[in-house]
């Protein structure tokens, strides 16, 4: 893959982070670093690992997904320098990563560009070794393990009752015509493209045929539907009646209902895609201490995949674990929930990767779907 340039909201993102990290000098500067997301750690447990870890570490708390990307990218590839800092003076690295939560979307374009090494397997321990053979082969590429599965969620529907007469249970029914102009899908081509493969009965993982007449004819009627493409403004747009149904995912959709009752939340009958975090071991060219970073990391995954854990983490975040979870365990709030359902992980899907080749013929259907031209 060709090097890429810099977002606007990446260059936002590493300015930010330089000013975070620009505190962190002095002996605890040199300390392992776990990065992590805010409210994604209770911190009941990052104490209890304090306790249990021999090896001092410091911990950075990011808001979004995205952060955590851009923090990976300028801890190997800081961006150049501008002509009007010939003397480099703002020119910022930050300190890199012993360990880092990333978002698994994510996974393959940072093992292309170099943004992270492969787990040695040594380091994984034996509570690896226990978890679902799914899991081990979603982190898994040509041989390597390149991170090990923590929590996760589905893709999802929601819908305002009070604008819906009749319940929504499945993809199909997105295309019922009273919906026209009051639908919103992710920006993102393989969550749209995948749910109209599971309209036709298939599968997410489903090789691809972009002149199928059969799928661009799904891909064409369903634009019709579509109000907006947005993975970022759904829920306002639901909140507000804008919209009346809404693509997005299961986390982000559970927590508003908990303030908008009048909001039905679905997970398809036929099953969907599944997200997940993965915690993943950042590039490093000049590791000044990889013994230190090395047990760090090995007592990190061996606390993160310890059962007794487990309950706290999901009753405190609301969000799966990849572990498995006693049904009494789960309080009434989170028994009542679609994805907390055993049926919810058997027809879910973890998207397999895709080649060169694959995404082309994804991004190149999707520019035509959302152009109008199917």
């Amino acid at each position: 893959m060709g090097k890429q340039g810099l977002s606007r909201r990446e260059f936002l993102y590493g300015i930010l982070l330089g000013l975070a990290v620009a505190g962190c000098g002095g002996p605890r500067g040199s300390l392992p670093l776990i990065l992590a997301l805010k409210q994604g750690i209770p911190a009941s447990l990052v104490n209890e690992f304090r306790r249990r870890t021999q090896v001092p570490f410091r911990l950075q708390l990011l808001d979004e997904r995205a952060q955590l990307l851009a923090y990976l990218r300028q801890s190997v590839q800081p961006p150049e320098p501008a002509w009007w800092d010939p003397g480099r003076w703002f020119r910022w690295q930050p300190s890199a990563a012993a360990l880092s939560l990333l978002g698994a979307d994510a996974l393959d374009r940072a093992i292309a560009a170099g943004w992270l090494d492969p787990l040695p397997p040594d380091l994984l321990g034996e509570r690896w070794q226990h978890l679902d053979p799914r899991w081990q082969a979603a982190a898994r590429r040509e041989g390597q393990i390149w991170g090990v599965p923590w929590r996760w969620g589905v893709t999802a529907i929601a819908y305002r009752r009070d604008r819906v007469s009749n319940p929504i249970r499945d993809w199909a029914d997105l295309w019922r015509p009273e919906l026209a102009g009051k639908l919103t899908l992710p920006d993102h081509p393989r969550e749209v493209i995948g749910l109209v493969l599971k309209k036709l009965g298939r599968s997410y993982n489903d090789p691809l045929d972009p002149e199928e007449a059969e799928l661009r004819r799904e891909l064409g009627s369903l634009h019709r539907q579509v109000l907006a493409y947005t993975s970022a403004d759904y829920l306002p747009m639901l909140r507000l009646a804008d919209s009346w149904v809404a693509v997005g995912w299961s986390q982000d959709l559970y927590v508003t209902q908990a303030n908008y009752p009048e909001l039905e939340v679905v997970i398809p009958a036929s099953g969907s895609a599944i997200w997940w975090d993965v915690w993943v071991r950042p590039h490093r060219a000049h590791n000044a201490s990889p013994e230190l970073e090395g047990s760090l990391l090995a007592d990190w995954i061996d606390f993160v995949l310890t059962p007794e854990f487990v309950p706290r983490l999901v009753n405190l975040s609301g969000i799966p674990s990849v572990l498995p979870l006693d049904w009494a365990q789960l309080p009434p709030r989170l028994r009542r929930r679609a994805d907390f359902q055993p049926s919810t992980w058997e027809r879910g899907e973890i998207w397999r990767p895709l080649s060169s080749a694959e995404a082309e013929s994804y991004l190149r259907l999707w520019d035509q779907m959302r152009r109008g031209l199917l």
